[in-house]
């Protein structure tokens, strides 16, 4: 009996602790068991014992032509059921089952109709009914050709969900759903310290998963969520919370009257987060309907045309890009790994994230695409607008001061160019007065002596007072031109 145990616990061990996270242990675990029921059996080790290879594949291929069939099984879904049976068997037999074989068992959403029941004339592209008319038919054919597919969320429906939130942790969570691209599995588990603020944008770097090497990646909120954390921290403060970096982001309800609960406090689950945006979807709105359950196949019956919290996910996705956020920072700021090599080569920092550089766009291109309220919109639109206007201010006032300092500069070379060459015409005036009375003395000496010089010395003094005489009489007429030219400037002003 002791030998069965352990056993079968180590059997148990193997599967259980060759999955990465606890939230996939219990979902693999739990659809492992839906297995075990559906064979018959109550122990791990009746999955193996005395089975050969073939039985057990056969045994898998029954379970999903079961699911297909008697469940209305989805061939998305099938796969999810698939993937712990597939994880049992690897970890705990040697056998090389035939996959590829197993996995046509799953069906294929291209041709399966939509009641399940294996009719392909049913609700087929191929189908005629012979009741329609030629165009009837045509269009019938062009509608069934459509597969509808789930989609991310709208704006509107963001903000319907927002005004519709009866409590601020719900918007919270919306706003963070919409704004960083978190998983809300990552929601749930954030801490205090898992934020850090970044004053010169108002908003949050939120690192998410931080006890996983693997997994743990930054990435950012918008200054209106950042608002809303702040505001719901300053009500825990006030009601005697003290909050340090390991206090949970979110934390369940309490009483305020209660001090020791209220330091005390716990975690959000998982399942309360996707409660919230379930709650407020489908009692304080009409953007999802509330589905029937099929208590006989334990499911819910259709689907809507969003998934629940992963739409925020593609609408993070979609508005980013759309902003001209660089490609590989959205993949990124959403945990994502990039492909090929890029992941081991290309690490950006968290400033380039935010900010990206002068080639490609950061964060900050699409925190209004990601901002929700019109309200918060708008005013960062009417800021951004106003720095624009400061900005234009500034360079207009800088444009007015050089032209104003230059224009006076000339003004100022201008005055001294008038008043230096009004003191050179003058100084030239007194100098040709000078020179034409020296010429005149020398005029009457000549006269005097001539009797005592020869011919060529007089010659030669007289070449010489002629070209000193010209050359004065130049200078005169150039400073001359310039003042007039100086003054015609002055009375044209």
């Amino acid at each position: 009996m002791q030998i069965l145990k352990e056993s079968e616990d180590k059997l148990y061990t193997n599967f259980i602790y060759s999955i990465k996270t606890e939230v996939t242990r219990q979902n693999y675990l739990k659809l492992l068991k839906y297995y075990m029921k559906f064979l018959g059996v109550k122990t791990f080790r009746e999955l193996i014992k005395d089975k050969p290879q073939k039985i057990i594949e056969s045994d898998i291929k029954a379970y999903l032509v079961y699911l297909r069939n008697q469940k209305k099984i989805s061939y998305n879904s099938a796969n999810l059921y698939l993937y712990p049976i597939r994880k049992f068997y690897y970890v705990n037999t040697d056998y090389q089952f035939k996959w590829d074989l197993i996995n046509m068992y799953l069906g294929n959403d291209d041709t399966d109709d939509d009641n399940g029941n294996g009719n392909d004339n049913n609700n087929s592209i191929g189908s005629i009914d012979h009741n329609l008319s030629p165009e009837e038919e045509h269009k019938k054919k062009e509608e069934d050709k459509i597969v509808e597919e789930d989609r991310p969320y709208s704006r509107e429906e963001i903000k319907t969900m927002f005004d519709a939130a009866q409590e601020i942790r719900v918007k919270i969570v919306i706003s963070l759903l919409t704004s960083s691209g978190l998983r809300y599995g990552a929601i749930h588990i954030l801490k205090l310290r898992d934020l850090e603020k970044i004053e010169k944008y108002n908003l949050y770097k939120i690192t998410a998963y931080r006890n996983s090497k693997k997994y743990n990646y930054k990435t950012f909120c918008t200054p209106e969520c950042a608002s809303l954390i702040d505001s719901y921290l300053d009500y825990r403060k006030h009601s005697g919370e003290q909050l340090n970096g390991n206090s949970p982001l979110l934390r369940e309800q309490f009483n305020t009257t209660d001090k020791l609960k209220i330091n005390h406090a716990r975690h959000l689950s998982s399942r309360t987060i996707r409660y919230m945006i379930n709650d407020v979807l489908t009692k304080y709105s009409s953007l999802r309907k509330k589905l029937p359950f099929d208590y006989e196949n334990r499911r819910k019956e259709g689907k809507n045309p969003t998934m629940l919290t992963h739409a925020f996910r593609k609408f993070f996705d979609t508005e980013s890009r759309k902003a001209g956020v660089y490609p590989d920072f959205v993949e990124l700021l959403m945990g994502h790994k990039l492909q090929g090599v890029r992941s081991h080569y290309f690490k950006p920092d968290v400033q380039t994230l935010l900010e990206g550089t002068k080639e490609v766009k950061g964060y900050v291109a699409a925190i209004d695409s990601l901002t929700i309220n019109d309200e918060n919109r708008l005013s960062k639109q009417v800021e951004k607008l106003k720095q624009q206007d400061d900005y234009n201010k500034y360079i207009i006032d800088k444009k007015i001061q050089d032209l104003t300092s230059k224009l006076n500069e000339y003004e100022e070379i201008q005055k001294e160019g008038r008043i230096i060459s009004r003191t050179q015409a003058k100084q030239f005036a007194d100098i040709h007065e000078k020179v034409q009375v020296l010429f005149a003395k020398y005029k009457d000496e000549r006269k005097s002596n001539r009797d005592f010089e020869t011919e060529t010395d007089l010659v030669v003094k007289d070449q010489k007072f002629d070209k000193m005489l010209s050359a004065t009489t130049e200078r005169i007429r150039k400073r001359g031109d310039l003042e007039r030219h100086l003054f015609q400037q002055e009375q044209n002003k």
